[in-house]
């Protein structure tokens, strides 16, 4: 190799890992799925007479709320603000909602089964994180991220406000697009759950785990 040709060489290698350094942003859109554990209530209603022998529990009244899968959007931007050998730490501020999805409700009696209803909910977060990636020059960079914020939860005409912690990881596969490349990624958010316990009304659990699992596009400048 002459000198030339290794200079060319070296220069080319020195633009690529410029260009690469320089690309501090990411701004992702993911499209997913999410799903919730469920929740039991239990409350005990005063009476005025005793239960009767074939259902002697016919005062507590459980209700269980059971959600079933919806769809869920995403949006983060992120900052790299330092890099130490194979790994990059990252702020970022991802906000998932979920726009509506059934939970179905069930009613029990004592020993008495009741009616089935399926009413609307809906979830929120903004969660700002840390993340930390790997092997950011690779074709392929595993990522993991933890943080925390708030949570705002729909169910049926009402809405509740809590905290939320947030934990999760993903891939970010480069494509031959400059600034171009995707994103597979799972997030569990963990948060207050659509009900609260009260003086007559026990909630049980008392929080939720709401898990996105999506995949989408990821723009770096």
């Amino acid at each position: 190799m002459t000198k030339k040709n290794l200079l060319v060489l070296i220069l080319s290698l020195c633009s690529y890992s410029i260009h690469v350094i320089a690309q501090n942003n990411e701004v992702s859109f993911s499209v997913g799925g999410v799903f919730a554990t469920d929740q039991t209530s239990t409350t005990v209603l005063a009476t005025l007479v005793p239960c009767p022998p074939i259902n002697p529990s016919c005062n507590i009244v459980t209700s269980r709320f059971t959600s079933s899968p919806g769809v869920a959007f995403m949006g983060n931007f992120a900052r790299r603000i330092t890099a130490f050998g194979p790994a990059s730490l990252y702020v970022e501020a991802p906000v998932v909602g979920g726009p509506g999805r059934d939970t179905t409700v069930s009613f029990r009696s004592g020993t008495l089964l009741g009616d089935l209803v399926t009413l609307s909910s809906s979830s929120l977060f903004f969660t700002p994180s840390a993340k930390l990636k790997f092997l950011e020059s690779s074709r392929i960079s595993p990522f993991a991220t933890v943080g925390g914020g708030l949570a705002h939860l729909g169910f049926a005409s009402g809405t509740r406000n809590t905290g939320a912690l947030q934990f999760g990881g993903g891939l970010d596969f480069k494509s031959p697009i400059p600034h171009l490349g995707f994103r597979a990624e799972a997030r569990d958010f963990f948060s207050g759950g659509n009900f609260q316990s009260s003086s007559l009304t026990h909630v049980s659990p008392s929080h939720q785990h709401v898990v996105f699992a999506g995949g989408g596009v990821v723009f770096r400048f």
